[in-house]
C-alpha cells in the first residue's frame, strides 16, 4: 500500500481562532533537553499533537479488535460439550 499524507486547511479568516482555542486547550509548553521550547512553531505542534493523536487512536482500535476477537473466542468454549 502506498504511503497516505494527510492535509488539514484551516481558513485564513479563521486560523489566529483556531490557534487561540487550540493552545489553550494544548498549550506548547514542551521543552528540548536544553530548555528550549522543543516545538518552535505553533504549526509543528499541532502536527505532533494531531500525530500522537492519530497513533493512540490506531492503537487503541487495534487493541479493541484484539479483545473482540479474545471475547469471541472465549464466548465459543463453553458452546459445545460432550454428551
Amino acid at each position: 500500500m502506498a504511503d497516505v499524507l494527510l492535509n488539514v486547511k484551516i481558513v485564513d479568516a479563521k486560523v489566529a481562532k483556531a490557534v487561540e482555542g487550540f493552545l489553550k486547550i494544548y498549550p506548547n509548553t514542551e521543552k528540548d533537553e536544553n530548555g528550549d521550547p522543543k516545538y518552535a512553531t505553533t504549526k509543528a505542534w499541532v502536527e505532533e499533537w494531531l500525530s500522537r493523536i492519530l497513533i493512540r487512536d490506531i492503537k487503541r482500535g487495534l487493541q479493541m479488535l484484539r479483545n473482540e476477537s479474545v471475547a469471541t473466542i472465549e464466548d465459543m468454549t463453553d458452546a459445545v460439550t460432550p454428551q
